[in-house]
Order: C-alpha cells, then sequence, then structure tokens
C-alpha cells in the first residue's frame, strides 16, 4: 500500500495547483469580472453593505483589489479615516510601517473618486496600495488596490482588467 501514497499525493497537489478561471460578480447592481489566474471572494455586510475581494493567485503573488460599499452616501473624509482606522488596526497591518499620503483627487475606472496611497511592509516585503472613495448610485465606495512593489509589472493587466469591467448600474 505504501506505493500508492505518493502517486496520490502528487495527483492532489497537481490538482490543486490548477488557475482558477475567468469569473463575474453580479449583486446589487455593480457587476465586475475577475481574471483567470484571480480567486473572488464575497460576503455581506448585513443589509447595507457588501465587501468583494479578488486576489492574484499562486505562492508569490502579491496582487489584491477589494470593492466595498455601504447603501447611502456617507461623506468621504468620514468614509477615509474609517477605512484608515480598519487597516491601522488590522493584526497584519498593525506592526507593518504603514503609512498614507495626503488625499487626492483621481479616477477609477470611470469614477471622479478622492484616493490615498499608502505603504506597508509586509513579512519584510514592501508593499505599495491605494483606496479609492467615491458615490455612485446612492452607494458610497472604497475599492482597495495593493501589491508587492516587486510584483508590479506582474499585476498590472490583472488590475486593469479588473478595472475596465467595473460596471454601477
Amino acid at each position: 500500500m505504501k506505493n500508492f501514497k505518493y502517486p496520490v499525493l502528487i495527483f492532489f497537489v497537481l490538482a490543486s495547483c490548477k488557475e482558477t478561471p475567468e469569473a463575474k460578480f453580479e449583486n446589487d447592481s455593480i457587476s465586475v469580472i475577475s481574471p483567470a489566474g484571480w480567486k473572488m471572494t464575497q460576503e455581506e455586510i448585513g443589509k447595507d453593505g457588501f465587501y468583494l475581494v479578488i486576489e492574484k493567485e499562486g505562492i508569490d503573488a502579491s496582487g489584491l483589489l477589494t470593492i466595498s460599499w455601504v447603501n447611502g452616501e456617507i461623506e468621504l473624509g468620514e468614509w477615509m479615516s474609517i477605512y484608515q482606522k480598519e487597516l491601522k488596526d488590522n493584526i497584519v497591518f498593525r506592526k507593518s510601517n504603514l503609512s498614507f499620503a495626503n488625499p487626492t483627487d483621481s479616477k477609477f475606472n470611470d469614477n471622479n473618486t478622492t484616493s490615498v496611497s499608502y505603504t506597508v511592509s509586509i513579512l519584510g516585503q514592501k508593499h505599495e496600495g491605494t483606496i479609492y472613495f467615491f458615490h455612485a448610485k446612492d452607494k458610497t465606495f472604497a475599492i482597495l488596490k495593493q501589491q508587492a512593489i516587486e510584483d508590479k509589472t506582474k499585476n498590472e493587466s490583472g488590475f486593469e482588467y479588473i478595472e475596465r469591467s467595473l460596471k454601477i448600474k
């Protein structure tokens, strides 16, 4: 029986390495497409909001994009403060030299946004991120985009694909 142990183990390792296919998310008048090789998870925030995570798969992958929204309009400065406090209190970010830049006007897809960039060191690896805040269709959005600095080139096409696919109806 020992002879069959390793082939079974190899099968499960190879099967688990299969790339996640492209997937479309549609809910609450929002749609977005996750490209192949990126995993999407979602969670309702009570009846008033939603949280969607799209992560690049792979052992050394660092691409992360989250889209969260709440129904109604929260003042963007207040929403930004809440979001920044949540990151500062997060166990991963707590002792990681998280540093925020000053907010700026920017765009995400077709949406005019207020954004704030940040840097952080996760497990000794420097990451950068930007959080975009905006109102659309009676909702308040926060979109976080984060990656290891060394992975910018590897993540660029995935991030662009996700951003272009975002539709808020």
